[in-house]
Order: structure tokens, then sequence, then C-alpha cells
């Protein structure tokens, strides 16, 4: 196969592991990483998702990812699958990003349901994760490689509160395991997102109709006044990912356009 090499990094030779990577920001590091040279696997819940991005990254590059339909929140042998059937199909690993995760909007004590959508949240959120860092850290201890996980600028805020919960300790996540894990030659960093452009529709899982009013809501809360696309969060993943950044782990990558440093309580205003 012929290397495919990218001006910005090189990532020929590499494997990566992309959760939720059927669409928004996953899709976008899978595609990313693919255009750098890597070969990716995807994975996610819809397959005609995954499809089109399979096609995306063919089209791009002559590389043909290795795609994994499942349901991280309700299969719990599907992180043992995702390792293996990565190591079969390509014989290592370098890369492993944790992006899929979930939120609930009923986020109250009156919600009878608080318990049960909880450890849903927990599950997929933080289990998963964890999960994956354990299984993936032999494979990356022979590559030097390195864990992205993908958390949430809301970590820092008792908002949507047991969603802020899952993202404040997927941090922690990221900052043990970069520790425990750098004695063996693998960083592990975290982005922390605000609202992207493909996460505009749901608004926070209120419904909304018209996605330009509810854009311009959440960017109203930024100091830039502007919300970004899925591709920008992708490029700090690659930096992330690259020797660029050999001397950066346990690192919490806020890109909110100033969300955090505004303070503003927006969210009962959307």
């Amino acid at each position: 196969m012929a290397a495919y090499r990218n001006k910005k990094y090189d990532f020929n030779g590499k494997v990566a592991l992309i959760t939720g990577s059927s669409a928004g920001i996953g899709a976008a590091i899978a595609c990313q990483f693919a255009e750098y040279g890597a070969d990716v696997v995807i994975t996610g819940r819809s397959l005609q998702g995954l499809n089109r991005i399979a096609q995306k990254i063919m089209k791009k590059t002559d590389r043909e990812p290795l795609v994994i339909v499942g349901d991280l929140q309700t299969d719990e042998h599907l992180p043992s699958k995702l390792i293996d059937e990565t190591i079969k199909k390509f014989g290592h690993l370098d890369i492993l990003v944790n992006n899929a995760g979930t939120n609930f909007a009923n986020d109250t004590f009156d919600n009878p349901e608080l318990i049960t959508e909880f450890d849903k949240m927990f599950a997929l959120n933080v289990r998963v994760p964890l999960c994956l860092c354990k299984l993936a850290a032999e494979h990356l201890a022979k590559t030097r490689g390195n864990i992205i996980n993908i958390s949430s600028n809301a970590s820092a805020e008792p908002i949507l509160f047991t969603y802020t919960m899952s993202k404040a300790a997927l941090d922690m996540l990221t900052k043990g395991a970069a520790q425990d894990l750098g004695t063996k030659g693998i960083r592990v960093n975290s982005i922390n997102p605000g609202p992207t452009i493909t996460s505009m529709g749901r608004c926070l899982g209120k419904d909304v109709h018209h996605f330009e009013k509810c854009k311009d809501i959440f960017a109203k809360f930024t100091i830039l006044d502007r919300i970004p696309y899925p591709d920008e969060m992708a490029n700090i993943a690659s930096f992330l990912a690259s020797n660029d950044a050999a001397n950066i782990t346990g690192a919490i990558i806020v890109s909110d356009g100033g969300m955090l440093v505004k303070k503003r309580q927006f969210f009962a205003e959307v």
C-alpha cells in the first residue's frame, strides 16, 4: 500500500481506534487521521453513518478503515472486541480516542429515573473509557502510543449535573492514567470542547427546529462569538497524537471559544 503523507503530520504506519466515529467530532478525527496516513478503526451504533465515513475516508485516501458496529453503552464485550479486532487486522495500536459519550437533559432530583440515567451516563462516559484504556495499555506500551479522551468544558460547571459529574470523572481518568501509564511511555490527554456545530440540533436535549437560532444562542455566550466545527477539534487531536506533543501528558485542553472564562449560565436561556 502506498504511503499517504500530508504536509502537516505524518501518521503513516500508525493505527488509531476512534469510538463514536459515525458522526461529529469522532468522524472528523477519524477522517483527519486517515488523511495524515493512519489506518483507522471506526465504531458506533449507526451502520449507515459508519459506512458514510468509511466511504469518505476511502475517497480521500487509499486506506480502507476497519468498521465495527456496536453499542458501547449496552454491550459489555464490545471494548474487548474493538481492541482484539484492531490487533487482528493491523497488528498494533498507536492511538486510542475515547470519543463515544451520552447526555441526558432531565438532570433534577425530581426525575424518577435519575439514578437509572446516572448509571447509563457513567457506564458510557466513564466506565467504557476506563475499560478501553486498560485493554489498550499493553498494546500502546509497545508503540509508545497515546490516548485522547474527548470530555467537555461542562466538566467545570455543575450544570446538567450527572453529565458534568461524568465528564469531571473522565478528566480525572485522564490525569490518573497519564500518571500511571507514563512510566510505560504512554501519553494521555483530554480535549474539552464546548458546543460544536454538529451538536447544535440537539441543543442539550431540547427540541430546536431552527439550526441557526440554536447556533446563535450558543455563540453569544462565548468570548469569540462563534461555534466551532468538528474539524477544529480534530486539529487538536492530531496535534496531541503527533510527535509535536511528545512532552504533553495529563493535559486538559479546553476549546470553547472562552465560554468558561465568560462564566455565563447560558443553559437556562437555551
